[in-house]
């Protein structure tokens, strides 16, 4: 399927199902479809953003967002499985993969040395000044018919939309890229 066609196919797919019967919200199937499209689709521009970070250093899916989270003051692995809502296996794994390829380095805590304390090298905060670079020119490309106030609120929106009850806000503790 050729971009256009699947993105057309993509725009439209929840949309064709009929509402919910009995439904007397103010919002209707016919205004959430668009909302629960855009959320289940838009991973894609994120992996656009870094595929090329990813690849040239052999990362797994949750690099880049790591380099991220270590630039943003998150320290210690425990805390990036937290942010991430992973098992601390996989972070162990993608840790191995920035360590190897010279993007972090990780030494004894400070106050508990039986914990690692996460540091991104020079290699690793020019990888992640690249991935931000180019998600923000994705942004700007893709929104570029918007106001900064209307993306401000639409950031607030999005915020307010990944809320999972009984499940802690990821905001609180730090912000990705």
């Amino acid at each position: 399927m050729t971009a256009p066609a699947r993105q057309s196919s993509d725009d439209t797919l929840l949309s064709r199902t009929d509402p919910s019967p009995g439904s007397t919200d103010a919002l209707g199937w016919t205004e959430i479809a668009p909302v629960i499209e855009g959320l289940a689709f838009s991973a894609r521009p994120l992996k656009a953003a870094t595929r090329e970070v990813t690849g040239r250093y052999a990362l797994g899916p949750r690099g880049t967002f790591i380099l991220s989270l270590i630039a943003n003051g998150l320290r210690y692995p425990a805390e990036i499985s937290q942010m991430l809502m992973v098992g601390r296996s996989l972070i162990t794994a993608e840790l191995g993969r920035l360590t190897d390829a010279g993007l972090i380095s990780a030494r004894p805590g400070a106050s508990d040395r039986r914990r690692s304390e996460l540091a991104l090298t020079p290699r690793g905060r020019a990888a992640c000044d690249e991935v931000r670079a180019e998600m923000a020119r994705l942004v700007r490309e893709n929104l570029a018919s918007y106001s900064p106030g209307e993306i401000a609120l639409f950031a607030r929106m999005l915020r307010d939309a990944r809320k999972v009850e009984g499940e802690a806000d990821p905001a609180l503790t730090a912000r990705l890229p």
